[in-house]
């Protein structure tokens, strides 16, 4: 069979087999759709159940992230004010070690405000994680003020707003 003759033989069975598709698509079917209620149930169930796993863990990140915030302010909280009270003692006696104890303040007020910055991630809930943002500037705050040697007054201002909110934090963390 000539080239031509093969290709008009292709070309026609195709067009003859498509045709065939199209035909035996293009049937109507009679009927009325109906819920298979079983598949229903189970469809309904499981979205259910992955719609409450997954409320669930992100519930379990938000209480972790708020038990590890929580839990780095208890442990680094009493160091900081352990030294910047010594520092206050020092610095009311008139000690020799004042320059010292101020160092010492310094430090431990940034550490404790960088070890709860450690934990302030996204997961931390707002009502945990405000408060705690709020004391760690002031940690911060106090920090900057005796590093510049700040007056009397200016660091009692502080220490006023630094309890209230250090009080707040903790308050914030009974829950964790």
């Amino acid at each position: 069979m000539p080239r031509f003759e093969r290709a008009g033989l292709a070309a026609a069975l195709t067009a003859l087999v498509a045709g065939g598709f199209l035909a035996a698509c293009s049937t109507t079917v009679t009927g009325t759709a109906e819920v298979n209620q079983s598949e229903l149930q189970l469809y309904t169930s499981e979205v259910k159940s992955s719609s409450a796993a997954a409320s669930s863990s992100r519930a379990a990140a938000a209480d972790a992230a708020a038990t590890d915030v929580c839990e780095a302010l208890r442990d680094n909280n009493n160091p900081a004010v352990d030294a910047f009270n010594a520092y206050i003692d020092a610095s009311d006696s008139k000690a020799p070690d004042l320059e010292a104890k101020k160092g010492a303040a310094i430090t431990a007020l940034r550490d404790t405000a960088g070890k709860i910055d450690e934990q302030l991630s996204p997961d931390v809930p707002n009502d945990v994680s405000a408060p705690m943002r709020t004391y760690r500037n002031n940690l911060k705050t106090l920090a900057d003020l005796l590093e510049r040697n700040a007056s009397v007054d200016e660091i009692n201002g502080q220490i006023d707003s630094f309890n209230g909110d250090k009080d707040a934090a903790f308050d914030a963390c009974k829950p964790y």
